[in-house]
């Protein structure tokens, strides 16, 4: 992580308690250009404001850093939310685990930015493939 001169660090494993670290910070200076961590930081307040500072909300998608090249900066607490409702869902009687793999694999894949197999892309940017219900119809004979 990069910092400004005059920062207080707190490097891992730095012998400081945690009523220490945090006594004294009311404010935090994020490096959205060299600091992946921080863009995520940066997308997790534009989701967690936008109900109630959607103006706020817009401005940090809109600027360079809040446009990510994939579906989301965030991707692992995407999949611990998913993981927390799998685990939920599997104390119901109509569980199906296999189906909640399925997802799981799938969810993973688009958060990774891998092409859905059997998929190719249109020119409008949209996916078409076989798996859609009017591509299932069949022609009269």
């Amino acid at each position: 992580m990069f910092f400004r001169t005059g920062s207080i660090r707190f490097p891992p494993g730095s012998r400081l308690s945690g009523a220490s670290r945090s006594r004294d910070l009311e404010r935090i200076e994020l490096d959205l250009a060299r600091d992946r961590h921080a863009r995520a930081a940066m997308e997790a307040y534009a989701d967690s404001c936008e109900a109630e500072l959607p103006w706020l909300s817009e401005v940090l998608r809109q600027s360079r850093f809040g446009r990510p090249e994939k579906l989301t900066n965030c991707s692992s607490t995407v999949l611990r939310a998913f993981v927390l409702a799998q685990s939920r869902a599997a104390i119901q009687a109509d569980y199906a685990h296999a189906a909640w793999e399925h997802v799981r694999v799938q969810l993973a894949a688009v958060l990774a930015g891998l092409p859905r197999a059997g998929a190719h892309e249109t020119l409008d940017g949209t996916h078409g493939g076989e798996d859609h219900a009017d591509a299932t119809r069949t022609e009269p004979r």
